[in-house]
């Protein structure tokens, strides 16, 4: 190697161990930085191996790491909105052997009947009776109602994640621009490609989704059934129907849970669908489907009443199937039981349709009454909960399944953050910076400095022996 090229060499290693240390440096000071990665710089032989070169930054990104933490986060993301879509709901219901469910109001009925029965004379048992009763409209009404809460919560929870998908989908666009415009592999485009890490993380929370690399250096962002969210600076924005519950990323269809369409299943709008188009949908069957059992069970049971509702009824009418949808948010007590002052008490032990008082002995039509819960009906596919059931075996059924709804969802979604979390760690272990790591960086580029200054210090003695010796 002649002079020039050693001094050629040693400048070279010079500028190498300069742009090595800004860039631990760079590290060290961003370490605790949410979204940076940690950079490490390219390095490559000079023309002729005449020393090294440095060819630019590379990101130490692990891309598989990436894309299996993103889908974790959105799975987890789904069991959360259901989880929290029906926690107030469940609270509400109570859980089997609860008092203050509907089971335990059922059984509740029941058992103030069976008292009336066995002495249905006395005025205060009728009253008892009829407060159970009273009390089990009151709880059919009360779950409908926080049912009907909750789809508005969850419509008015999808129309705010739409409008931040929306939002990050913009300035992601922005920054794909950017980034297709600059030079890549430099300390600029580094910082663009962790913003726009940080971008797809959010956005994974709210929908599953894909990434690909374009020929222009910039990136395409799909749902994770191909339809194109993203395509260098255009934006396909999502919106919501909230009329159809259905929602679309420019004028393809993309609602979670659809067959024939390019959408996504996972994902915080991924849940909240769940819950607005099936969940949600088959808890009101069941609702409606007890609250249905009630009035025509009771109304059969009666034999006093002509025409007209029995017991039970729908808002003061008797049941029509045409109107079923929503009925346990109606369902109350016949006025005709309910007069001034307690003075119709007498219709708990006569019927509701008696023009007056019979015989105080008499237990008959509240033995009907009790008969009715042992009533075998056809239900409705809707509720999903079998073809034929008992009134009263229905509706321990009914909290179980909707107990196990929103108990399942948490469960799941509490393993699920686990392993998001475990490959969290994994992630920020290998792209992640290290201190002790990089301190360490600082020593090899101490003696990588060190090395080239005593080349240069010596190529210089050796210049300055030969022009002496001239």
């Amino acid at each position: 190697m002649s002079i020039t090229n050693a001094f050629a060499s040693s400048r070279s290693g010079l500028a190498a161990t300069a742009a090595w240390s800004e860039m631990t440096a760079n590290n060290i000071a961003n370490a605790d930085r949410i979204g940076y990665v940690r950079r490490s710089i390219s390095l490559t032989s000079g023309p002729g191996g005449s020393g090294v070169q440095v060819t630019g930054i590379r990101r130490e990104v692990d891309s598989a790491l990436d894309r299996m933490h993103r889908q974790e986060m959105s799975r987890t993301a789904t069991q959360d909105a259901i989880a929290d879509g029906l926690k107030i709901h469940a609270a509400l219901l109570g859980k089997p052997g609860d008092p203050l469910s509907i089971p335990g109001r059922v059984t509740a009925l029941q058992s103030r009947l069976d008292e009336l029965s066995n002495d249905p004379a006395q005025s205060s048992l009728q009253r008892s009776a009829l407060d159970a009763a009273a009390s089990l409209a009151a709880g059919l009404n009360a779950a409908s109602a926080t049912l009907s809460e909750t789809r508005a919560t969850n419509r008015a929870g999808i129309a705010v994640d739409v409008a931040t998908l929306n939002r990050l989908l913009n300035e992601t666009a922005e920054l794909n621009r950017k980034i297709a415009l600059g030079q890549p592999n430099t300390r600029d485009s580094a910082m663009l490609e962790d913003a726009f890490a940080s971008q797809l993380d959010a956005m994974s929370e709210l929908i599953d989704l894909r990434v690909q690399r374009d020929a222009g250096g910039g990136f395409v962002i799909y749902t994770a059934g191909g339809t194109p969210l993203v395509e260098g600076r255009t934006v396909h924005e999502v919106r919501f129907d909230p009329v159809g519950g259905r929602l679309f990323a420019g004028d393809a269809e993309i609602t979670p849970g659809t067959l024939g369409v390019r959408g996504f299943d996972e994902g915080r709008l991924a849940g909240r669908f769940t819950l607005l188009n099936e969940v949600l949908p088959r808890m009101q069957a069941q609702l409606d489907e007890t609250a249905r059992m009630l009035v025509t069970s009771f109304t059969d049971a009666d034999t006093t009443i002509v025409a007209g509702p029995g017991l039970f009824t729908d808002n003061g009418a008797a049941f029509d199937p045409a109107t079923a949808s929503g009925l346990a948010s109606r369902i109350t007590l016949n006025e005709a039981v309910r007069g001034p002052d307690g003075d119709t008490l007498w219709r708990m032990r006569d019927g509701i349709g008696a023009a007056a008082p019979g015989p105080e002995s008499d237990s008959t039509r509240v033995e009907s009454m009790i008969a009715a819960f042992s009533v075998n009906f056809t239900l409705s596919p809707e509720a999903g909960l079998g073809a034929q059931s008992r009134l009263s075996d229905f509706v321990s059924a009914m909290i179980a399944d909707q107990q196990v709804a929103f108990g399942s969802a948490q469960t799941r979604g509490d393993a699920l953050r686990a392993g998001a979390q475990a490959l969290e760690t994994a992630r920020l272990g290998f792209q992640g910076v290290n201190v002790d790591d990089e301190l360490q960086q600082l020593v090899a580029i101490e003696q990588s400095y060190a090395a080239n200054a005593i080349m240069m210090r010596t190529l210089g003695e050796m210049m300055d022996t030969l022009l002496a010796a001239v």
